[in-house]
């Protein structure tokens, strides 16, 4: 049986790596760049503390259920009704707008230099994140 997932309502912000500028992956504590391989210390305290205290809905009984933990994903146990379930880290989503069209498109940015087609026009753009 599947445990059911709860995704998280708080994520790390995203930043950019020291040495090339690039963006790094998104996470806490010691991240290494994809770009150029260097290793960064991300920390943000605020989002610690929201993600530490944060509450979600047991999917089981809908009673409220605390984290407790800065780690994501991490499977949590509801004391109400004894149901287990996963809470998992937010997928940050980013708008941008298509040159040609100015057609809005929202993408889970990545680190790096991506080509997208454009699904109103159909004509190719690239992003750099």
């Amino acid at each position: 049986m599947v445990e059911p997932q709860v995704e998280s309502k708080f994520a790390p912000p995203l930043v950019n790596c020291v040495q090339c500028g690039g963006m790094l992956p998104q996470g806490l504590g010691e991240i290494e760049c994809v770009l150029c391989g260097a290793l960064c210390r991300v920390s943000h305290q605020p989002t610690v503390d929201a993600l530490t205290k944060e509450t979600v809905q047991c999917p089981h009984c809908m009673i409220a259920v605390e984290a407790g933990t800065d780690q994501r994903p991490v499977s949590l146990n509801c004391e109400a009704c004894s149901g287990s379930f996963t809470l998992s880290r937010k997928l940050v989503k980013v708008e941008i707008q298509c040159p040609s069209c100015e057609a809005n498109l929202r993408i889970r940015p990545r680190p790096g230099k991506r080509e997208l087609n454009c699904p109103a026009c159909n004509n190719p753009f690239n992003v750099s994140f």
